[in-house]
Formats: structure tokens, sequence, C-alpha cells
């Protein structure tokens, strides 16, 4: 039996992460919830995930903040966890920044569904 697959969801929405960590626990995959960068951050160090789903706008640390502390913090850089970036933000200039700080993919949060979500997970973590 392979091991669960899992991921850190870092988003300040609560209601909307809640509902996220619903249905990838009924999909079996094992998640964690950080609602904004700096608690994403000390999470991925302890719960290394296969994957991050990550919002740009949070309070403390944003997105675009994250992505950079990954590239620049040794012990976090050598993990190479793949992230998806899921956002109210659709203009093309912080989807070209966040794919070039690193993000794999960038949904945006009103153009796709839960089901849709976790099918891109899966796409990721196999």
């Amino acid at each position: 039996m392979s091991e669960t697959k899992k991921i850190l969801l870092i988003e300040d929405d609560q209601i909307l992460a809640k509902l996220y960590k619903t249905k990838f626990q009924k999909e079996g995959l094992e998640i964690e919830l950080a609602y904004d960068g700096q608690e994403g951050l000390d999470k991925l160090k302890s719960f290394n995930p296969d994957l991050i789903i990550l919002d740009l706008i949070m309070p403390k640390i944003d997105g675009f903040a994250f992505l950079e502390k990954l590239k620049t913090d040794p012990e976090l850089k050598e993990k190479k966890v793949p992230i998806l970036v899921l956002s109210n933000l659709g203009q093309e200039s912080d989807i070209k920044r966040a794919q070039e700080l690193g993000a794999k993919d960038f949904f945006i949060k009103a153009d796709i569904s839960l089901s849709q979500m976790v099918e891109r997970v899966r796409k990721y973590i196999k």
C-alpha cells in the first residue's frame, strides 16, 4: 500500500481552507493548514508535504515572499516541493512572477472547483 500523500494548504480564508481540508481528506490525502505565510514556512519544516497549495494575498508573509524565502533558505530549498498557487490575483504579471519564483501552476479561485483542484493535485503528486 502506498503511503498517504501530504498537502500543505497555505490560505488565510479559514472557511475556504476548511472546505479544501474536508475535500482532500475524503479523497484520502493528508492535509495540513496554515493561515499565513509565516505559519506555512514553520509547518513546511516539520510536516514535509508532497505538495503545497499557496494563496498569494495573506497576512505576515504573502505568497510571493513565501516563494522568495523558499528559493533563498538552504534548508527549504532542498525540499523541492511542487507549489500550486491558488489566488484571486489573475493578472498576467502576477502569474508570471509566481512562476518565475518557482510555482508549478497557477489557479484563480473563482475559476476552479474543489473537484478540479483535487484532479490537478493528483497530477502533481503521482
